[in-house]
C-alpha cells in the first residue's frame, strides 16, 4: 500500500527552479487575463454589431414600407417590383419581398424565407422585429426583418428584407484573431520577461546557496558582495555577518584547542550550558612524562633555548598521545600529563596509555640521536602510568576553571614518574594485572614508598609489546617519524 501511494511522487521533479515557476505563474495569469478580456471584447462587439444590424434593418424596412404603401394600395405591381429590385441590389442586402394582406408574395428578389415560415411566424408573433434564417443558404447566416405596412390602422401588406451578416461574423473572427494574437504575444513577452526576472531574482539566491555550501564545508572566508537594497540584500548582509561570526567562533575554537585538548574543547563547546564546576567519576588512565635532571639543565641554558627545547620534545609527546586516543591534560613545568579515556570513554584506555609510553620513549630516542648528530642537548624522560577510578571535570573557581582529572590514581602515577629512572616506564601492580592479558610485556621491578601511601608500592617496568601488537605502535611511529617505521622488537 505504501509503495502504491509513493508512486505519483516519483514522477515529480526533485528540483524546479524559481525562474521557471515565476514564468509559469505569469504565463497563466496573462493567459487567463487575456482570455477573459477577449471574451468580454468579443461579446461586447457582437452586441454592438447586432444592434447596428438591427437598427439598419429596421431603418431600411421602415423606408421600404413608406415607399411601398401607395403602390400597394394602388395595386401597382410594377412599382413594387422596382422597389424590391432596387433594395435587393444594395450591398449587404441579400433579398427583399412584399406581401399582400393575406401574406401572398407580390414581389420578391434574392434570398427570402419561405412563405410557410413567415406565415407560421406571424401565427405566433403579430409583429416580427427580426428573424434569423435557419436555411442552409449558400450565402451563410442571414437576418430577415419583417414589418407590416399599415394605412389608417389597416394592414395593407407586409415588407421583408434579408441581410447578409457575414460581415458581422468576419468582424467577430477578426476580433478573435486580434485578441488571440495579442494574447499569444503578451504570453510570450510575459514568459520571457518573467523568466529573465526570475533568473535575476534567483541569482542572489544561488549565491546564497553556494555560500551556504561553502560554509557547511568549513570555508568561512566566503562573502556576498552583491549590493542590493531589498530583502535579498538584507539577507546577504545577515549571511555575511553570520559567516563572520562563525569565522570568529572557529578562531576561538582553534585558539581554545591549543590551550586544552581538542577533545575537551569539543566537549565543552558542544554543551556550553554544562560548563560549571564539578565532575564525575570515570574509569581512565593517566600518564606522567617527567624530564630527568631538568632543573640542573635549565640553569645552564638561556630561557629561550629552554623554551625551544621543551616545545620540541613536548610536541612529539602530544602527537603520540593523539595517535592513541589520548590528550595532553596539562604541562606542569618539565612534566607532561596525558589522560586516556576522558572525556570520551575508551574501554582500552590502559593499553593505549602503555603503548603510548613505549612510543614516546622510541620517539625520544630517535630525536636524541638526531640532536646528538647535530651536537645539541638531549633530554631523557621518566614515565609513570596508573589506571583506575578518578574524578574528571571542571576544577578551580567559577571565574577560572580547568578541565582535568584528580584522585589517588592520578597522584600515584605522578609519584611513579618521580621515582622512575631515565627512559623507564613504571606502572603499579594493579595496572600490570590489566596489561599482561592485553599483550604488554612487563617485568617486576621493586617496591617504593610513595608519598601519600602507607604501604610500599610494588612497581613493574613496561619493556615492550608482544609481536602481534607491534603493528599498532609501528603505524603510529610511521605517521610521526617520516620516513620509515622504527622497529619495536622487545
Amino acid at each position: 500500500m505504501e509503495s502504491t501511494r509513493s508512486k505519483p511522487t516519483a514522477f515529480l521533479p526533485a528540483y524546479f527552479p524559481i525562474a521557471y515557476k515565476l514564468a509559469l505563474v505569469f504565463t497563466l495569469l496573462i493567459s487567463s487575463g487575456m482570455a477573459l478580456l477577449g471574451l468580454f471584447i468579443v461579446h461586447n462587439q457582437s452586441d454592438i454589431l447586432e444592434r447596428q444590424v438591427s437598427e439598419a434593418g429596421s431603418t431600411v424596412l421602415r423606408q421600404m414600407a413608406e415607399f411601398s404603401r401607395e403602390p400597394l394600395l394602388a395595386n401597382d405591381h410594377l412599382s413594387l417590383e422596382i422597389i424590391v429590385n432596387s433594395l435587393a441590389g444594395e450591398e449587404s442586402i441579400l433579398g427583399a419581398a412584399l406581401y399582400d394582406e393575406n401574406k401572398e408574395v407580390i414581389a420578391k428578389k434574392g434570398v427570402v424565407p419561405a412563405d410557410v415560415r413567415i406565415a407560421a411566424a406571424l401565427g405566433r408573433i403579430e409583429k416580427l422585429a427580426w428573424q434569423q434564417s435557419s436555411l442552409n443558404e449558400p450565402h451563410g447566416e442571414m437576418l430577415s426583418f419583417f414589418r407590416p405596412i399599415d394605412f389608417m390602422d389597416v394592414t395593407a401588406g407586409y415588407a421583408l428584407i434579408t441581410f447578409d451578416i457575414r460581415l458581422r461574423q468576419l468582424a467577430q473572427q477578426e476580433t478573435i484573431r486580434t485578441v488571440g494574437g495579442a494574447t499569444l504575444l503578451l504570453v510570450l513577452l510575459g514568459f520571457i520577461a518573467s523568466f529573465i526576472l526570475g533568473r535575476r531574482l534567483t541569482r542572489p539566491i544561488h549565491q546564497l546557496i553556494n555560500a551556504g555550501h561553502a560554509i557547511t564545508a568549513g570555508d568561512y572566508s566566503v562573502r556576498l558582495n552583491d549590493q542590493r537594497k531589498d530583502e535579498l540584500g538584507f539577507l546577504m548582509c545577515a549571511m555575511n555577518e553570520m559567516t563572520e561570526g562563525l569565522r570568529r567562533k572557529e578562531q576561538v575554537e582553534q585558539t581554545f584547542s591549543r590551550y586544552v585538548s581538542p577533545k575537551v574543547a569539543k566537549a565543552l563547546l558542544s554543551n556550553m550550558s554544562q560548563v560549571k564546576l564539578g565532575g564525575q567519576h570515570v574509569e581512565a588512565s593517566v600518564l606522567f612524562a617527567d624530564i630527568v635532571g631538568f632543573t640542573q639543565l635549565s640553569e645552564q641554558l638561556h630561557p629561550e633555548e629552554v623554551n625551544s627545547l621543551l616545545n620540541e620534545y613536548f610536541s612529539i609527546i602530544a602527537q603520540a598521545a593523539h595517535g592513541y586516543g589520548g590528550h595532553v591534560d596539562k604541562y606542569i613545568g618539565d612534566c607532561a600529563m596525558l589522560v586516556f579515556g576522558v572525556p570520551e570513554p575508551d574501554p582500552k584506555h590502559c593499553f593505549q596509555a602503555a603503548v603510548c609510553a613505549i612510543t614516546i620513549q622510541k620517539l625520544i630516542k630517535t630525536l636524541n640521536q638526531k640532536r646528538a648528530q647535530q651536537g645539541l642537548v638531549q633530554l631523557h624522560f621518566s614515565i609513570g602510568i596508573n589506571s583506575g577510578m578518578m574524578l574528571a571535570g571542571n576544577m578551580g573557581a567559577a571565574e577560572r576553571m580547568d578541565y582535568t582529572v584528580v584522585g589517588d590514581v592520578v597522584n600515584t602515577a605522578s609519584r611513579l614518574a618521580a621515582v622512575a629512572g631515565a627512559d623507564e616506564i613504571l606502572i603499579s601492580e594493579e595496572l600490570n594485572l590489566q596489561l599482561q592479558p592485553q599483550g604488554m610485556v612487563c617485568t617486576r621491578f621493586k617496591k617504593f614508598r610513595l608519598k601519600g601511601k602507607k604501604a610500599p608500592v610494588l612497581t613493574y617496568h613496561v619493556v615492550g609489546v608482544e609481536v602481534k601488537h607491534q603493528s599498532v605502535v609501528d603505524s603510529t611511529l610511521s605517521a610521526i617519524l617520516k620516513p620509515g617505521v622504527v622497529s619495536l622488537s622487545t
